[in-house]
């Protein structure tokens, strides 16, 4: 008798210690000033052959970040983060909506596409990624133009920073080696 107790102690001791593994249920929530570029970000991405699986993502202002920061991911420091969460700066950094588009982009790339940040540049001295750090001018125009402000849209560079941040192995531009 003492041992058919100990074997049932034991089995109910290991049935008390087995926990069924915590699933945190998917969240999705995104301020709407962002959903639009959020559903643009999907969009660029299938055009290229990329899927994106948006099941877990809340995209929100945050008045806390500093000044220097415009947004931030937290899965830059966690890649295995389940939940991913983006934060923008509620003081704007940026000025035109092709530098906010540039902002988002850039921290889905780190939430979604587990991209980190690249300092390369091209020939002529712009940024090889969207992913270089601290520049949401990528393809904004110029914020100080005192000769020629229609000499400063830089449109023309979107496709291919778009390009290189689905694919990284993309060729560099004809305008780069200006």
């Amino acid at each position: 008798m003492s041992r058919t107790f100990i074997v049932m102690t034991s089995f109910l001791f290991l049935f008390l210690q087995c926990k069924k593994e915590e699933t945190l249920e998917p969240v999705l929530g995104i301020h709407p000033d962002f959903q639009p570029i959020v559903d643009l970000f999907v969009s660029e991405a299938a055009q290229r052959g990329v899927e994106i699986k948006l099941d877990n993502l809340i995209l929100r202002y945050d008045s806390d970040l500093s000044e220097s920061i415009c947004g931030q991911c937290n899965s830059l420091s966690d890649p295995d983060k389940v939940q991913k969460e983006i934060q923008v700066n509620s003081d704007p950094c940026w000025v035109f909506s092709q530098e906010l588009e540039a902002l988002i982009f850039h921290e889905l790339g780190h939430c979604i596409l587990q991209r980190q940040h690249l300092a390369d540049t091209l020939p002529n001295g712009d940024p090889k990624s969207m992913m270089v750090q601290s520049d949401i001018t990528v393809y904004g125009p110029c914020r100080y133009v005192f000769d020629d402000p229609a000499n400063c849209n830089n449109l023309h560079k979107r496709e291919y920073y778009i390009d290189e941040l689905f694919d990284p192995q993309t060729s560099i531009p004809e305008w780069a080696d200006q």
